[in-house]
């Protein structure tokens, strides 16, 4: 409680000394995981204040409307005469001060017509979610940057291109890192000499360049170091009637795999390929691969093995790799089509998977897609004799409300892992592959709350594990 009314105090002493802030805002995120065999609570308080430019969703939503009429040339140029009025200043700043679990932070941002420069442990130039990212925290909230290590940054601005330099109190602290923008933020990259790791972007949209047809986006975020390079993809186009996506990921298994802590699977490098072509007519095709590689301990960087021990453990390890090259491997091909089909009532689907193991499951849904919602629930049986119960929903009532949701049961002696739908971004789901008996997940988007549960059952010992977040802003 002391710690809290430190922060008060200095979120007061820092907002009267801003008496031209055009937007504020101040909020709380609570965070807290408990089990039978483990505990942990988080908590950050924050109060961000600005004079820069209020971002106004609605100029997006004008962008992106489908049913406008005016031409995309139109409609940009009306949504930056507007957007005018939302800068009164031509240099601005952005002050931020936090509390993490009782730490106090205070970052600060300077935006100029021709550089930019911030400090502190929020502020930074590139919005990959991997750079300099602080692993004990993140924001779901529109508005608020992601938290991160302590740094420093400057950087040169041109017609919408900036290149910079930055200092990071982990990554370039003896040699400052260098990065590169270019306009709408299409690619960016950094590159810390100190560490030799790169992070790089893309980010494209087909509506910001006035493409007409079909929607296409696609998303890239990669950071690494040499040729060990992790990271997600996702990229998807999509019409009336069709939607293509294509998903992947690389990192480590803890990501991927929800299994029981005494497999191997756990630990190491894993990898996800995902295919999927998706009707409104409820049809959809599905291939997915992962793969997973254990973590290699560097032989040569040990000083404990003698110079002899050490080529005989290399040759070895050489050996088993080319026995073995990867732990497990992954892979289902899926399909759905319905046997009832109404617009208005939804659809009853049957569904064949096909998964690695020479194991084909066969299930039944029900299904049921709208503009504004999405519910789909059933129940499958493998030839092995597994069964799984599983269903997904979605709301949204508009761009920035989302109520959204999952669920699988299984048999405890289920000999098959099996999928179940996690989020990985605020737009973006993907899967994760688990052997728990039961999984549920909800989560709630708002531009003012944040509200996540999950909760999980692992089938060996009844432990079950559940994790809240709530994150709450007040903008004025």
């Amino acid at each position: 409680m002391k710690r809290f009314f430190i922060f008060l105090t200095v979120t007061f002493l820092f907002w009267i000394t801003d008496l031209f802030a055009v937007e504020s805002r101040i909020g709380v995120t609570f965070e807290t995981y408990e089990s039978r065999y483990s505990h942990y609570t988080k908590e950050n308080w924050f109060f961000k204040t600005s004079n820069c430019a209020i971002n106004n969703e609605s100029i997006r939503i004008n962008l992106n409307d489908k049913h406008q009429t005016d031409s995309f040339g139109v409609r940009r140029g009306t949504a930056l005469r507007n957007s005018k009025n939302f800068f009164p200043f031509s240099n601005c700043f952005t002050g931020f001060v936090e509390s993490r679990n009782g730490s106090p932070f205070v970052s600060g941002q300077i935006d100029q017509k021709f550089f930019r420069a911030s400090f502190g442990h929020r502020f930074r130039p590139l919005e990959n979610f991997y750079f300099l990212r602080d692993n004990n925290f993140y924001t779901a909230l529109p508005g608020i940057d992601q938290p991160i290590h302590k740094a420093g940054f400057l950087g040169f601005k041109w017609k919408n291109w900036s290149i910079g330099t930055y200092y990071s109190e982990q990554e370039a602290k003896h040699k400052p890192g260098i990065y590169f923008i270019s306009p709408w933020k299409f690619f960016e990259f950094a590159y810390s000499p100190e560490m030799k790791k790169h992070y790089a972007s893309v980010n494209f949209h087909s509506d910001r360049f006035g493409f007409t047809g079909p929607k296409i986006v696609s998303r890239i975020q990669t950071f690494g170091q040499k040729k060990e390079i992790d990271g997600t993809f996702y990229s998807s186009v999509s019409s009336e009637k069709l939607e293509f996506k294509l998903t992947g990921y690389r990192g480590k298994s803890e990501d991927l795999f929800a299994l029981d802590p005494d497999r191997n699977e756990l630990k190491g490098k894993a990898q996800l390929a995902r295919l999927g072509i998706v009707s409104n007519s409820y049809f959809s095709l599905e291939w997915i691969r992962a793969w997973n590689r254990p973590l290699e301990f560097d032989l040569k960087r040990s000083n404990f093995f003698p110079n002899n021990i050490l080529q005989l453990l290399e040759s070895e390890k050489e050996f088993r790799k080319d026995l073995d090259p990867s732990s497990k491997r992954w892979e289902i091909i899926a399909g759905k089509a319905p046997i009832f089909y109404d617009l208005f009532w939804g659809g009853i689907l049957l569904s064949l998977r096909n998964y690695s193991n020479e194991t084909i499951g066969r299930g039944i849904y029900y299904g049921l897609v709208r503009k504004n919602f999405t519910i789909e629930a059933g129940q499958e049986w493998r030839m092995n004799g597994d069964c799984i119960t599983e269903g997904k929903w979605s709301f949204r009532l508009n761009e920035f409300w989302n109520l959204e949701g999952a669920f699988l049961f299984q048999k405890e002696d289920n000999k098959t892992d099996s999928l179940f739908e996690a989020r990985t971004a605020r737009d973006e789901t993907s899967f994760i592959f688990t052997d728990r008996s039961s999984s549920f997940r909800l989560r709630l988007l708002s531009p003012y709350i944040a509200f996540t549960v999950s909760h999980s059952r692992r089938k060996e010992n009844k432990n079950d594990g559940i994790w809240i977040n709530l994150q709450i802003q007040f903008p004025f």
